[in-house]
């Protein structure tokens, strides 16, 4: 009896394998296809951990990321122009980017100009207090000028 289990054993592990061969053909002939060991599990319906397990895929997967970065470093806008959702994925994340810079730079700018105006106003009304103390001084100082003159004006 265990002789029928050892052969189905090994047959299921076969087709296993041939569905983990097929899976990581496609995976590295499709550079939209994540090469992850979740991507083989969804392709060929194993459990991560039985891909794990066996430990090929996953140097096959590390093979297949590391040919798609070295294509990438080779020729890193070919990627991009080849697919025009990622192009414009990227124009959109960079107009997003400068959109909320700007957005904060006006806060920011809207803020310094509410504190200007604050300080404007208080300058003006320091101004005109200094205005009116200088007139008050001025006024002392005539009225103490006359009253200098006319103390001179009796002693002599």
């Amino acid at each position: 009896m265990s002789n029928y289990f050892d052969e189905k054993n090994k047959r299921i592990f076969d087709e296993n394998t041939e569905k983990l061969v097929s899976a990581i053909d496609k995976i590295k002939n499709t550079p939209s296809r994540p090469a992850t060991i979740a991507e083989l599990s969804r392709l060929t319906n194993l459990h991560r951990n039985a891909i794990s397990n066996r430990g090929w895929p996953s140097l096959k997967l590390k093979e297949i990321k590391k040919q798609r970065l070295i294509q990438i470093k080779a020729n890193p806008e070919a990627d991009l122009n080849h697919d025009p959702l990622k192009v414009l994925e990227k124009k959109l994340d960079n107009a997003k980017s400068e959109l909320l810079y700007w957005f904060n730079k006006n806060l920011d700018n809207e803020k310094q100009i509410k504190q200007l105006e604050i300080n404007l106003e208080r300058m003006s009304l320091a101004r005109n207090d200094y205005e009116t103390m200088l007139k008050n001084e001025r006024m002392k100082s005539m009225e103490l000028t006359k009253q200098l003159e006319q103390l001179k004006n009796l002693i002599s």
